[in-house]
């Protein structure tokens, strides 16, 4: 019924599926500037003061909902 994987088979299945607590992990080592980068597709040094003020305020958002809530 089960199909046996050796321990390396399985490393890569868990991260690829970012299981087990690696996907928090990742998360939290998330920085502001990776944030904007991933999700708004600019750099910290590439925006100005008006989207500094909205957009830092729904990253903290963000790290409330994905990482302190965990």
């Amino acid at each position: 019924m089960y199909k046996q994987i050796s321990e390396n088979e399985f490393n890569k299945l868990l991260n690829s599926y970012e299981q087990g607590g690696t996907y928090q992990k990742k998360k939290s080592s998330i920085t502001y500037n990776d944030w904007l980068v991933k999700y708004k597709g600019k750099t910290v040094k590439e925006i100005d003061v008006n989207e500094h003020t909205k957009w830092a305020k729904e990253f903290q958002a963000w790290r409330v909902g994905n990482i302190e809530k965990v």
